[in-house]
């Protein structure tokens, strides 16, 4: 894949972003590009390459998920960790990821999925407080409810990750002690 046709795809999957991409009733846009002249291999070429930035990486690995069976293989799991990482501590929205307590977000799972290797990039998220929405009507009254942030996202998934219990608080604060707790325990 030449340079400037995997900026061209980059760019297009930033432009679609994940809503279009995969919050639509259709997927009209996921098959299009998989469906375009060598479509799998520059997603994964893009999903695992280097130098691609995390947004673009992210996005073609979630439509590899989608589209390819046995994605990623174990050889890419970690290649792929800080970009799904980095997709959270940026998120604008929880929908994706999940329900914290309930492994029910795709997101969530893929995350969970790339394993251990994605442990030590979510620790660095466990002191991000920022509040993370989600959208629409019914989980999002519920969700909201809770004041998500992104540190209780990245400590469910670690404690998934670790095999380790998860209990949801209501509270924040009772969140709070522990996640300090998951952040001092070895890993």
């Amino acid at each position: 894949m030449s340079g400037s046709s995997q900026q061209a795809l980059a760019a297009e999957l930033a432009t679609l972003g994940y809503v279009d991409l995969f919050m639509r009733a259709d997927t009209e846009h996921q098959d299009r590009l998989w469906n375009r002249p060598n479509g799998s291999l520059e997603l994964e070429a893009l999903a695992v390459g280097p130098g691609v930035p995390w947004e673009a990486r992210f996005l073609a690995a979630e439509v590899l998920f989608r589209k390819q069976a046995g994605f990623p293989r174990k050889d890419q799991r970690d290649t792929l960790a800080p970009a799904y990482v980095e997709a959270l501590r940026n998120a604008s929205m929880a929908n994706p990821w999940g329900l914290p307590g309930e492994l029910d977000g795709s997101a969530g799972q893929h995350l969970v999925s790339l394993g251990e290797g994605a442990a030590v990039e979510l620790a660095e998220l466990l002191d991000d407080a920022r509040r993370l929405p989600y959208w629409g009507s019914q989980e999002a009254t519920w969700g909201n409810s809770f004041a998500f942030r992104v540190k209780d996202f990245a400590a469910f998934f670690l404690s998934v990750i670790r095999g380790q219990p998860y209990l949801l608080h209501t509270d924040p604060n009772a969140r709070d002690a522990d996640i300090r707790k998951l952040a001092r325990s070895p890993p």
